[in-house]
């Protein structure tokens, strides 16, 4: 996909957490371990209504704010490939696998925070700052009931 506005980074972006879902379930489908079982499919459950979310951005923002230009998007930093499953996420740790997702995430929020720099006086800042803030939650979200599942 081309990124040339803001409406794509969010189309995108709810595309990307829709198929980082999937991958993530589809890459540990194989693993014996059953706590990581269900720590992927708490993880995929969070993405795809992270995906919902940001979908419902492109209904309520204005067009002004969708139709920010913006042309520098995946630059040095590029997200992985979730077209296919990655066997070796099926051998990671329920620690491990949270902590490749706390990754993207991260690299995530990183590409917002640039795009807000570099957008501060458009009508696409306060998307963006909402995107931003519902990145972070959802992530301490995850975080958090990744550790009660480690108390288990």
């Amino acid at each position: 996909m081309r990124i040339e506005t803001m409406g794509d980074v969010v189309t995108w972006s709810s595309g990307f957490h829709s198929n980082l879902a999937d991958f993530i379930e589809a890459s540990v489908a194989q693993s014996k371990d059953e706590r990581l079982k269900m720590l992927s499919s708490y993880i995929a459950d969070h993405e795809r209504q992270l995906a919902k979310t940001i979908a419902a951005f492109e209904v309520v923002e204005s067009d002004n704010a969708l139709g920010t230009w913006c042309t520098e998007f995946l630059n040095k930093q590029p997200l992985p490939d979730t077209a296919i499953k990655d066997e070796r996420w099926a051998h990671f740790s329920a620690n491990e696998l949270m902590d490749e997702v706390r990754g993207i995430h991260q690299q995530l929020m990183a590409l917002f925070s640039h795009l807000l720099s570099r957008s501060a006086a458009t009508p696409a800042a306060d998307m963006l700052e909402q995107l931003l803030d519902v990145e972070e939650h959802q992530l301490m979200l995850m975080a958090h009931s990744a550790n009660r599942l480690e108390d288990l």
